[in-house]
């Protein structure tokens, strides 16, 4: 019995992928999509792509759906499902993981451009098709709790942000 827990667990490991062999794929990818900073290139910057809530198809940024689109493709970025074996894939996604960059564009006020990077895609008093409600002037002592640990599909910003950044999103939302 032990050795087949041994034997699951070994699989499960080893078909995590290897972020190493994944940054060496992302070549492929590193023409279209920056990492470096979050400007970008033909494609969008992949810096902080598993802190986004949502991707360019509007699905859901997990496994599952950033899988699909390094497989078959979107919106002009070709399929790799063919170009890729699947171990390849799997190093890719690790190496995708590894991004966990945090926002740097500038900002006038503390905590503006947290708001930018994590906020604005759902909460966009702009935009018609925003998902979440506009936040100017709602701020909400359970705002905290919804930011710390995630709402709506968002990540838990508390993996994403120190203490003294949430602080500054929060206080910006406070004033927004």
């Amino acid at each position: 019995m032990r050795a087949f827990l041994l034997m699951l667990v070994m699989a499960a490991v080893l078909s995590a992928g290897d972020p190493a062999k994944g940054k060496e794929l992302f070549r492929t990818c590193a023409g279209c999509h920056n990492v470096d900073n979050d400007q970008r290139k033909m494609a969008p910057s992949l810096r902080t792509l598993f802190g986004k809530v949502t991707l360019r198809n509007g699905k859901h940024v997990d496994d599952a759906n950033v899988r699909e689109i390094v497989v078959e493709g979107f919106n002009g970025m070709p399929p790799f499902g063919n170009s890729f074996r699947p171990s390849e894939i799997d190093d890719l996604m690790a190496y995708l993981h590894t991004l966990t960059g945090k926002p740097v564009a500038p900002e006038t006020k503390p905590g503006q451009s947290y708001f930018v990077a994590y906020c604005i895609r759902c909460h966009n008093p702009e935009s018609r098709t925003s998902a979440g409600p506009d936040l100017h002037g709602r701020f909400k002592a359970e705002f905290v709790d919804l930011i710390e640990e995630g709402h709506a599909g968002a990540p838990p910003l508390k993996e994403w942000l120190d203490e003294s950044s949430r602080k500054a999103l929060i206080e910006y939302l406070k004033g927004y």
